[in-house]
């Protein structure tokens, strides 16, 4: 098995941070504890992450894009954010290379060498992203990494709280009352954003939220059941506590996971757009044509991936990393449909 610096720093009883910076030369541990960080490690037979240490000895004209391991799950978004990073390079003697998943194992080491890095949702859960920002390559990364990964040297993010507002604000505007958030992960800060965001527009209304977590890999059968828990139909006869408490309006996380939603909820009876309405978190032409359209956030994954690869061409003309870190905001209007 492949020795990773969290192993060395288990054996050594040492913060992961303290390894890093012991076998990269940075200051920050004592001379003692740096001898015995590179002893134990050739012990252990570490073989250093060639990204981290080879970025300023020669030019590649590489620049890695790793992805999230929902890639395969959101495939139209991720391509479309592919597309944009390649036609943001196409000007440059730049070109992108796609880097493999390291979710479980974070083992980076044998990844080709690059000059930067787009790292795209880097997930809290995702230890290959931990290990990338943990070098010294410059990186880009769309949305920002959980608060203990190191920072990127720069980031590109949409306008979360605004795209709260106009989501929920649209579901109020068509009549719904009590308007509910559904997400099908935990570890994006993309969904972490908009629940926050959620959660302080309720405050400011006086209404209780509702949160609904399901997943993609749940079947139609088991997001019905979740959601008959928090959107009971209106038409049980005698159930007036029911309908009074029923959600009527979703902001469903997700990219083409509304359509799913759309379609479970005419198997409990409900009509889209009328006794529920719908707000899909990510914008396709899939939305466009549903009967009825559904209304959707235009995340523009396409101008996400256009300026990364012109945020991470500017980052590596710069001496060191720039510190905080250089950082966009990228609007995300809604799209008012049918629903």
């Amino acid at each position: 098995m492949a020795v990773t610096l969290k192993k060395i720093a288990e054996q050594l009883d040492l913060s992961a941070a303290a390894v890093s910076m012991a076998i990269n030369g940075k200051p920050g541990v004592s001379e003692e504890t740096r001898d015995l960080v590179l002893r134990t490690a050739e012990e252990l037979g570490y073989k250093p992450n060639r990204m981290g240490q080879s970025l300023r000895l020669a030019r590649t004209g590489a620049i890695g894009v790793y992805f999230p391991s929902t890639v395969l799950e959101y495939s139209l978004y991720f391509a479309e954010v592919t597309r944009g990073i390649t036609a943001g390079l196409a000007d440059t003697d730049l070109s992108p290379v796609l880097l493999p998943s390291a979710l479980e194992n974070g083992d980076v080491r044998d990844f080709p060498s690059v000059d930067g890095l787009i790292i795209v949702e880097p997930h809290s859960d995702d230890l290959g992203m931990f290990e990338l920002l943990r070098g010294d390559t410059p990186t880009v990364t769309l949305d920002p990494p959980p608060p203990s990964a190191e920072r990127p040297w720069g980031i590109i993010e949409s306008d979360n709280a605004g795209l709260v507002r106009e989501a929920f604000g649209h579901l109020a505007s068509r009549g719904s009352r009590l308007p509910a958030l559904l997400t099908v992960e935990t570890v994006s800060d993309w969904t972490a954003q908009v629940e926050r965001g959620y959660l302080a527009w309720c405050a400011e209304r006086g209404i209780e939220p509702a949160v609904i977590r399901t997943s993609v890999t749940h079947s139609n059968e088991e997001v019905r059941q979740i959601l008959e828990r928090a959107l009971p139909s209106a038409r049980q006869p005698g159930d007036a506590q029911r309908e009074r408490e029923a959600r009527d309006g979703l902001f469903v996380c997700g990219d083409g996971f509304a359509l799913r939603i759309a379609g479970v909820l005419r198997s409990m009876g409900l009509s889209v757009g009328e006794d529920v309405h719908l707000v899909s978190g990510v914008d396709s032409t899939i939305m466009q044509y549903h009967t009825p359209p559904i209304s959707s956030v235009d995340m523009n994954p396409y101008a996400y991936g256009v300026r990364a690869a012109q945020m991470i061409h500017r980052l590596l003309k710069l001496p060191e990393r720039p510190s905080p870190p250089s950082y966009e905001v990228i609007p995300a209007p809604i799209i008012a449909r049918a629903t």
